[in-house]
């Protein structure tokens, strides 16, 4: 008999332990936290495929156009961008836009160059945009010393930035 109690008294507890807790005076339940929703046939995908962020997509239009004439470095966001990724050096890079090629546009990064006028080899700037990754990059030449600059602290410089720094390969 005392077996049989004591069963019944465990099941008791088990019953009364289990319930939801009651509504108060609002008509909220107190205690007990809402369990998570869990889907365990849900699909993971593990590549994860960037989408260009939209307001580069408006840039894609300088492709073959000359910076200067288009306005492109004072076309936002990429003015702010570089104002704030430079801070005091901003002066400095657009100086060196004064002579440019025209703007290159190749799987989504966005390139171009410049150097002032008579002091081409010397004092030169670049900048590319990853359209994809949305991480401007910028380098610049001053007496032919060049100092790089990324968002993000991105040290995957495009291949264009990196080939540029290479024409000053006596002081880098």
């Amino acid at each position: 008999m005392n077996k049989h109690l004591a069963a019944m008294y465990v099941m008791a507890a088990c019953i009364l332990g289990c319930k939801e807790p009651a509504p108060d005076a609002k008509g909220e339940k107190k205690g007990g936290a809402v369990p998570p929703e869990t889907d365990t046939m849900m699909t993971i995908s593990d590549t994860i495929e960037p989408q260009q962020v939209a307001s580069w997509r408006s840039f894609e239009q300088f492709d073959g156009k000359y910076a200067l004439e288009t306005g492109m470095l004072e076309a936002e966001p990429l003015k702010a961008r570089i104002s704030h990724l430079l801070r005091q050096e901003n002066e400095t890079f657009i100086k060196r836009f004064d002579v440019t090629p025209p703007v290159e546009v190749d799987s989504d990064i966005l390139y171009n160059q410049g150097c002032r006028r008579h002091y081409c080899g010397v004092d030169e700037a670049a900048i590319a945009v990853d359209m994809r990754r949305d991480i401007v990059y910028v380098g610049i030449a001053v007496n032919g010393r060049v100092k790089l600059y990324s968002e993000k602290n991105d040290h995957s410089y495009p291949e264009k930035l990196l080939r540029w720094k290479l024409k000053f390969p006596s002081l880098n």
